[in-house]
């Protein structure tokens, strides 16, 4: 793929960065040879990374504070749909990523085959070899957790599992951009942009990537990252499954609560005198799944005002 076709689609390429001086211009002024408009959302960062993305040619956003890499990846997202743009490709300020494989991402979009493209270390045996065992597990640990059910759907139909859920190098197609709602500000947002992606029924697709682990990586650590994404997940069908999440449960524990009485009652009227954990027992799952049943109607009836405008 050639590079004046990506330069006249008004391709854009995001950066979320947070203080990546040493990297930040590097990655700047690769990114100038796919695309006239590279944007840098600087994170609150103490350093100069703001001024160095300025001067070798990009657009910087600046957060007050260190919101977040979701936060960032929202800031991107809503600039890009706002101007009309797109295809949107986030790319990491670290270096880590392969700027020259961009059109291989966008290669998939443009001719209609993806809405989301993911730059997947794990599609090539060769290119797995190169992340350090601990950081292989936890992707993949994570990977899983977070694609339960997202799949990616070949052209002849067949479908495949995601291998890289949590890979940072990815592209979105206006539809793309349009239908995803991101609100985790952390790195959980990565797990949200599947979860999304499964909801609006957006295709997805890999490509293959090597990165770079030399030098400074992510300022985020692995345990404090996989915490982030599971309790992204958690927040995500809290939020957009609420019926599911405290509904059914709820009626169920309520139900059971019902039974529980009944059969207190029963034993009360054969030995004289009421079972304290039986009690205990109705009493917990009556009112609690009643708690629950209502707080699951209760935010289900909140989304969907907030959606149609009601707010």
């Amino acid at each position: 793929m050639i590079l004046e076709p990506l330069k006249k689609m008004n391709t854009v390429v995001g950066i979320p960065a947070y203080n990546e001086e040493n990297t930040i211009a590097s990655i700047v002024l690769k990114a100038k040879r796919y695309t006239d408009e590279v944007i840098v959302v600087d994170d609150g960062s103490s350093d100069e990374t703001a001024e160095l993305a300025e001067e070798a040619g990009a657009k910087v956003i600046k957060h007050g504070k260190n919101k977040g890499y979701g936060a960032s990846l929202r800031t991107l997202i809503l600039y890009v749909r706002d101007k009309k743009n797109g295809p949107l490709v986030i790319i990491d300020a670290d270096a880590q990523h392969p700027v020259n494989k961009i059109p291989d991402l966008l290669e998939k979009i443009l001719n209609g085959e993806a809405d989301i493209t993911i730059g997947s270390r794990f599609l090539n045996k060769e290119d797995k070899k190169d992340i350090p065992m601990y950081r292989r597990f936890g992707i993949k640990v994570l990977t899983w957790l977070s694609t339960n059910r997202v799949v990616i759907t070949m052209p002849d139909g067949s479908v495949k599992k995601i291998t890289d859920g949590q890979s940072g190098f990815r592209a979105f197609s206006r539809k793309a951009l349009e239908k995803i709602d991101l609100r985790e500000p952390g790195m959980g947002a990565s797990a949200e942009i599947l979860m999304e992606a499964k909801s609006s029924k957006l295709k997805i697709q890999e490509v293959p990537i090597t990165v770079s682990y030399e030098g400074k990586t992510s300022s985020e650590r692995p345990l404090t990252h996989g915490l982030g994404v599971i309790g992204s997940m958690i927040r995500y069908v809290e939020t957009k499954h609420s019926l599911l999440s405290f509904g059914v449960p709820g009626l169920a524990a309520f139900l059971l609560g019902i039974y529980m009485g009944i059969r207190t009652v029963l034993i009360y009227n054969d030995i004289g005198y009421w079972p304290i954990g039986h009690v205990f027992a109705t009493v917990l799952l009556f009112f609690g799944g009643m708690a629950a049943g209502m707080t699951g109607l209760i935010l289900h009836a909140i989304i969907n005002a907030h959606r149609r405008g009601y707010d």
